[in-house]
């Protein structure tokens, strides 16, 4: 389905010559399909804890799924030496205590996870943010503790890691390095503790340079269109900088008509902040990727919305295996998910796909599901007697 879109599900089986695929009522009747998806449920619900409880988690109604994708990903596969540490946006605008709203993000409603990323976009590790939670060290920032539960799967193994400046700060670094062996580095705010408060003098001009070195880390203060301060532990103190090209298109008027030239631009810019850019973006290319061909649906249930977002993820990942291990491969993801589909399909049974769910069906699979509670019989009952036809 993430292939061909359509309006609404059941257009999928629409006997209609102008938009029929006939492959969805061949694999699986349109009513068995919905109640799968309508019963979707990945928990049992008479476990659930009181919000009271010390060991309450927010996540439980997906805690056992999300936590085996987690722990799959990190088993079958081994990351880049260069990683990205971000936060993406599962878009949602339903109810749930733990929505957020980011305005920079492409998507600005919804779950926010963290991710880390290697240089080919595969999810290494994940993380749903579930809001301020009590049981966090009170004397570090959330931002802060979250980079230290996430970053001890990696620990020992000479990572590098990049992120922005909700997460940066002299005290991370210094102990990411110290205690785990990851150098780490990215754009800072420049009010964090520690951070030098002289750095940059009053006035720069556009493509000045400051810098100060302490005990291993480089504090740096760059002049671009605005100041951009960086900190990093795996640079040298040395200035050093480099010089980048680019292209940009300069709209320009002929009478009434509006032309475009190509205009090469030179730049000349720290290394490390060439660096920040160029590894940066793994944890969103990794997302844009994976959200190519998503069966993601508008929905009212975030476990539905967070569990399709899992499977598209998955995939991404199972792709990037595939293409690494094989050089001269030119699968394209496209490719590689229909055969995926195609393998998961196998041979159809056109006989028992001909007819969808008999009422008599239907009614057997409500009485397993489990009886109405007194109030909704109550409400059937009166809604029959409403509908009932009186004698002439």
């Amino acid at each position: 389905m993430g292939h061909i879109e359509k309006n609404s599900l059941q257009d999928y089986w629409t006997t209609d010559n102008l938009i029929e695929t006939p492959i969805f009522r061949e694999v699986i009747p349109r009513d068995r399909f919905l109640m799968i998806l309508k019963f979707l449920l990945f928990s049992d619900n008479s476990l659930k804890e009181s919000r009271d409880s010390p060991t309450y988690d927010r996540l439980w109604k997906m805690r056992k799924v999300f936590d085996s994708f987690n722990r799959i990903f990190k088993e079958v596969y081994d990351p880049t030496k260069n990683l990205s540490f971000d936060e993406v946006i599962i878009k949602f605008k339903g109810r749930v205590l733990f929505k957020q709203y980011i305005p920079k993000k492409r998507k600005q409603w919804g779950l926010k996870m963290y991710k880390i990323a290697d240089a080919t976009g595969h999810t290494y590790d994940m993380r749903v943010y579930l809001g301020k939670d009590k049981k966090e060290n009170l004397s570090t920032s959330a931002s802060y503790n979250v980079v230290y539960t996430m970053t001890d799967c990696i620990k020992g193994k000479g990572h590098k890691v990049f992120m922005d400046n909700f997460f940066s700060s002299p005290e991370l670094f210094r102990y990411l390095l110290k205690e785990r062996s990851i150098n780490s580095c990215g754009t800072v705010r420049s009010n964090r503790k520690h951070f030098p408060k002289d750095l940059a003098p009053c006035k720069m001009r556009q493509g000045d340079v400051a810098v100060k070195f302490c005990n291993g880390m480089t504090a740096l203060c760059w002049k671009d269109k605005r100041q951009v301060y960086m900190l990093t532990n795996m640079h040298s103190p040395r200035n050093k900088l480099i010089t980048e090209e680019r292209k940009r298109f300069l709209k320009k008027f002929d009478g009434d008509v509006s032309l475009y030239e190509k205009e090469k631009l030179t730049t000349t810019k720290p290394k490390i902040v060439a660096d920040y850019n160029k590894h940066m973006g793994y944890v969103d290319l990794g997302d844009r990727m994976a959200s190519t061909y998503s069966f993601a649906r508008r929905t009212r249930k975030w476990t539905k919305k967070l569990f399709f977002s899992l499977i598209d993820i998955a995939v991404l990942n199972a792709f990037l295996m595939f293409k690494s291990s094989r050089t001269s491969s030119k699968f394209s993801l496209k490719e590689f998910r229909m055969n995926l589909i195609a393998s998961l399909i196998g041979k159809i049974n056109h006989k028992n796909s001909e007819h969808s769910v008999t009422k008599k069906g239907q009614m057997i699979i409500h009485f397993f599901i489990g009886h109405l509670t007194k109030r909704k019989e109550g409400a059937l009952i009166a809604r029959k007697k409403m509908y009932k036809k009186e004698p002439l």
